[in-house]
């Protein structure tokens, strides 16, 4: 199994997910929906099964907040 780091902007109604390994980036309208919007992107990008892959979400920042990178594990 790959982990994947991913890092979540909040940019208006949107919450952006960017995979820095494979530099690539997907969106997600929920906090929940993270975690799998990235894996389903990585597993397109990759070329890879769902179950090979596994998300860590290192940062969050939100405008006008600053960035999280203290309680993300929280989220998974």
């Amino acid at each position: 199994m790959h982990e994947y780091k991913v890092e979540v902007t909040r940019e208006g109604r949107w919450w952006m997910v960017h995979v820095p390994e494979i530099d690539q980036l997907t969106q997600a309208r929920r906090i929940s929906e993270i975690v799998p919007m990235a894996e389903s992107l990585i597993a397109v990008s990759a070329d890879q099964p769902l179950t090979d892959i596994m998300v860590r979400i290192v940062s969050i920042d939100v405008p006008g907040l600053g960035r999280s990178e203290e309680h993300t594990s929280e989220l998974q």
